[in-house]
């Protein structure tokens, strides 16, 4: 912690708040989807999903969307080191990989509910999804 306030130096007053911010809006609520998506296929449970190409993409997704935002975020002090070659455009590396998360997470989230593995059909009835968005998930994206 001491060397990262040392390569920081007085960026560590913004780092801090932006690091808060991206557990929060990011990190955070990807946990919980993540948790939420997690119990409902263990719920749905089908011994067929250990084939599914699909279930795969989308417990690599749901782990992705966890840790990616904190991995990117930890890159941001890396471009503070003198020694760089990233130093004379730390700000807008900094500012890049920052949006580069929030798209991340939203692509991230798309792959999740196009690749949920068993998907109910209106009738009530479980599938198991082998190709991630097809068929065309009936649920809505932003529910």
């Amino acid at each position: 912690m001491s060397s990262l306030i040392s390569l920081m130096r007085a960026n560590f007053i913004w780092y801090l708040p932006l690091s808060v911010a991206v557990v929060f809006y990011f990190v955070i609520p990807d946990v919980t989807s993540g948790y939420h998506n997690v119990v409902l296929v263990f719920h749905r449970f089908s011994w067929a999903i250990f084939i599914s190409p699909s279930a795969y993409l989308f417990f690599t997704c749901v782990l992705a969307s966890v840790f990616l935002p904190l991995l990117l975020l930890l890159m941001i002090p890396t471009f503070f080191d003198r020694d760089s070659s990233t130093y004379s455009r730390r700000y807008l590396w900094s500012l890049t990989i920052v949006i580069g998360i929030a798209i991340a997470c939203f692509i991230l989230q798309v792959i999740i509910w196009g690749s949920f593995p068993l998907p109910v059909d209106h009738e009530g009835y479980i599938h198991l999804r082998m190709i991630p968005f097809l068929p065309w998930p009936e649920t809505s994206l932003f529910e």
